[in-house]
């Protein structure tokens, strides 16, 4: 039976991701190997998975399980069962799987009852039923194994005692046995008993010195020999030696956590009013960090907050984070290695662990030694790095905690994860650098799995909560400005008419990660607001400065509908002016075809072995070609950068606009010019043209051409054909799809055209109005939305869907137009509302 915790993803696990069902191939440094139906391979991070909206597992794959199944199965596993369900109750109240809505028993009730006291009366139940030696002590006995162990520590042991291999023997020769063991087994070497003895003690005289170790006699070399490869030579698990024999190890299976104090230099130190703490849970086996928390020692350390950074740490929070590949790996931890005396809210942070199927357990002798010397060698080194550091802006505690914060997780992802270990040569092998990043990498290609983030809001719902009214700017924790386009339905209403009052919201926080913060819609989903620039928001020009390659392109970044501060609200009308020239675009029926053809279309040709199929969009003026086109390309161009970060040579799409006086070989040197290629002489003939541009479409991995107003295109004579004629014999060539748009009239150049479409080479969509009724209503409620007028009444616009739709003919284009020119008017006229007054003097 395969453990519900921790989630993971394994080889052979079929996942939806960006639209698209994939099968996970294989691990390495670089993260997870995908495969498409296509065959198409792709490289993702965990982060850039776990961040993705539409991520999911669809299917598990055909693989072992590397989580051991319980020790005991039949009438004893029943047994456990059985026993379980009472000390559940004693420990919550309520038995596992009650109603929601039950009540504990009176002498189960943890809100009246102590602990001591609900033990004697589940003794006291259980001897009523006829348990024999169910006394209150037994009970209290059951309750700290499980809460220690979970089920298994509920198993009775002398039914399933057994002896792990080598405990006999000496922890040295196990620990250098394994390695050369492991080592065979990775190259696929075949090596007898009596060289595996050679070589075993060949390596220990190098370790240790001349017969410092003795080896087993070889009758009991041979029977550990064979039970090693037997158990661990294709193992689920990686072999650890203790002096307890040989067991299956894995990544989160101890996470040790310790507070160790920093030894800041005097030019800090005297920032602090006290010791400033460090606490850091490692990983037991590959000693990877994974998580750190700077904290002054006025308060201890908040248990469920350190239970919600090791389910979701920074890097799996923000989607805006640059590469992700530097990040600490993503390890769930099973066992945690703590005193629960030294840290706050310990009844929540147990709770949650118990629901979560974590194990929290007090640190051995032994163990507890080896996580100090390892915490302890980490801070040291971290205490060096801050001695060579300079810091000129910290002027208070508050920032220098921020400042040690970003820091440590800085340098931990950067200098610790790639410090050698020499204690981890078990596992990362004698061939391999033995450093944390290594030692895990070598875990995750044995066990041919990762971790993924736990689903829903279990980690979220472990962070510290507030209650905070969301301004017109956003919502302020710490000192901190948050904000984002999502926030709009919360915020006041920008009449001044209007007295109703603005209800508080729940936010949750981390303190320790400034970067965002999450906000609870009234739909009782999360809103993440990200840290807001406290720099005025300004609109650069697209065709000058840093956004000038953008606009070439033919696209520019998304704009964030983010309202104005309260005070431009009021008086700024040249911020509110430009803010209503660029509301939102409207997702219209025509423009989800748009996209949902342009996916498939990329997809088929990616793949296809013969002539390549292209979309034609034609429709009158206003009709959302040209939206339709730059939404499109934006997709492409989003999805694509996500994937290639660094990559400053990869034009995932190109938009070029064709005037009415350009030829084909006009159209193809503009082309040119959007793409990584040396700009070709004027006099080039068109075919050799047109063969630079195909080299540089494969060059820079473009996925898809958009050219605007083909139709316009001048023709040499009236017998040579059209330009997207022409250019369908290089999109023969190229595994870039074109996508083409015009002005559909009764001048416009269809009929070969419309004989290539005929054929099959180009699918064509033509734009029509969208009927009035539900969807038109819905396209006016998106701007209805959008405004920020001072005396509009949110519906209000909604309300002239019928006067908007006999103006706007029911075209997108022309409604967007409308609005956003009522919207303007409104402003320099002083009314601050679309009236149907104002709506008519707006002309189409």
């Amino acid at each position: 039976m395969e453990l519900s915790w921790p989630p993971r993803l394994g080889v052979g696990d079929r996942v939806r991701f960006e639209g698209r069902a994939w099968v996970v191939s294989g691990f390495n440094r670089r993260g997870v190997q995908l495969v498409d139906p296509l065959g198409d391979l792709d490289w993702f991070t965990v982060p850039q998975l776990a961040l993705c909206g539409d991520f999911e597992v669809l299917e598990r794959g055909p693989r072992s399980s590397s989580v051991p199944a319980l020790s005991a199965s039949g009438e004893v596993l029943e047994r456990a069962r059985w026993w379980e369900r009472h000390i559940v109750e004693v420990i919550t109240g309520l038995p596992p799987g009650a109603d929601d809505r039950a009540t504990p028993r009176a002498e189960f009730d943890p809100a009246v009852r102590s602990l001591g006291e609900r033990e004697a009366a589940k003794a006291a139940e259980l001897a009523a039923e006829g348990v024999s030696g169910a006394s209150a002590r037994t009970v209290r006995r059951r309750r700290q194994r499980y809460q220690a162990q979970g089920v298994e520590g509920l198993i009775d042991g002398r039914t399933v005692k057994t002896r792990a291999p080598g405990s006999r023997q000496d922890p040295r020769v196990l620990e250098v046995l394994m390695m050369i063991v492991a080592d065979d087994t990775t190259y696929r070497q075949t090596s007898s008993v009596e060289a595996y003895r050679r070589a075993t003690a060949g390596m220990l005289e190098t370790i240790y010195g001349p017969g410092v170790v003795h080896l087993p006699s070889r009758s009991t070399f041979q029977r550990l020999v064979k039970d090693i490869g037997a158990r661990y030579g294709r193992a689920r698990g990686i072999p650890v030696a203790s002096r307890n024999g040989i067991r299956s190890s894995r990544p989160g299976e101890r996470v040790y956590v310790d507070t160790v104090p920093l030894g800041l230099p005097q030019r800090l130190a005297h920032l602090a009013s006290q010791r400033v703490l460090m606490t850091v849970a490692v990983d037991e086996l590959t000693r990877s960090v994974c998580t750190v928390m700077i904290h002054s020692s006025r308060r201890s350390l908040d248990g469920p907050l350190l239970l919600a950074r090791l389910c979701d740490p920074p890097a799996l929070r923000d989607p805006n984070t640059g590469s992700t590949e530097e990040a600490m790996p993503l390890i769930m931890p099973e066992s945690l290695l703590l005193d629960r005396k030294l840290i706050r809210r310990p009844r929540a942070f147990t709770d949650a662990c118990r629901r979560l199927g974590i194990k929290v357990v007090a640190p051995e002798p032994g163990g507890k030694g080896r996580g100090e010397r390892v915490v302890g060698r980490l801070v040291s080194l971290f205490n060096a790095e801050l001695a060579a550091v300079e810091a000129e802006w910290i002027t208070d505690e508050a920032s220098l905690i921020t400042w040690l914060q970003v820091r440590a997780e800085q340098w931990v992802e950067t200098s610790w994860q790639h410090q050698p270990q020499p204690g981890l040569r078990s596992v990362a092998g004698p061939g391999e650098r033995s450093t944390p990043a290594s030692a895990y990498d070598v875990c995750v290609a044995r066990l041919g799995w990762v971790h993924l983030p736990p689903g829903g809001d279990s980690a979220r719902s472990l962070l510290p909560c507030v209650t905070r009214w969301v301004a017109m700017n956003g919502v302020y924790i710490g000192g901190h400005r948050y904000d984002c386009p999502n926030l709009d339905a919360l915020r006041p209403p920008t009449s001044r008419a209007s007295s109703a009052p603005t209800p508080r919201v729940q936010v949750r926080f981390d303190p320790h990660d400034v970067r965002q913060v999450w906000v609870q819609a009234k739909d009782r989903e999360w809103i993440r607001a990200p840290l807001a620039v406290a720099e005025p928001r300004r609109h650069p020009s697209r065709r000058t400065g840093p956004a000038s390659a953008t606009y070439r392109e033919g696209w520019s970044a998304l704009v964030d509908l983010i309202p104005p501060p309260s005070q431009s609200l009021l008086d700024d009308d040249q911020e509110r002016l430009a803010y209503h020239a660029q509301l939102p675009v409207l997702q219209t029926p025509f423009l989800q075809e748009v996209l949902r053809l342009g996916d498939r279309l990329v997809m088929m040709n990616h793949a296809a072995v013969g002539g390549h199929h292209g979309l034609l969009i034609t429709g009158p003026s206003r009709s959302g070609k040209t939206t339709a086109l730059q939404q499109l390309g934006r997709r492409f161009d989003r999805v694509a950068r996500s994937r290639h970060r660094g990559r400053s040579l990869h034009v995932p799409a190109v938009y070029v606009r064709v005037q009415p006086g350009d030829s084909t070989h006009t159209v193809l040197l503009n082309l040119t010019g959007l793409l990584p290629a040396p700009s070709p002489p004027r006099r080039m003939s068109t075919a050799a043209l047109s063969a630079a541009v195909r080299d540089a479409l494969f060059s820079s991995g473009t996925s898809v051409v958009l050219v605007d107003d083909a139709l316009a295109a001048k023709r040499s004579t009236p017998r040579s054909p059209a330009l997207v004629d022409d250019l369908c014999y290089l999109a023969d060539e190229v595994p870039a799809t074109f996508v083409y748009a015009g002005l559909e009239g009764r001048e416009s150049p269809l009929t070969t055209v419309s004989q290539t479409a005929g054929q099959g080479r180009l699918t064509h969509l033509r734009a029509t109005p969208v009927p009035y009724g539900t969807e038109w209503e819905q396209l006016v409620g998106t701007l209805d939305r959008a405004l920020r007028l001072r005396r509009h009444q949110s519906g209000s616009l909604v309300r002239l869907s019928e006067v908007l739709y006999g103006k706007a003919g029911g075209w997108p284009g022309a409604l967007a137009h409308l609005v956003r020119s009522a919207a303007m008017e409104a402003i320099l006229t002083g009314s601050e509302e679309i009236t149907e007054q104002v709506l008519d003097v707006i002309a189409v």
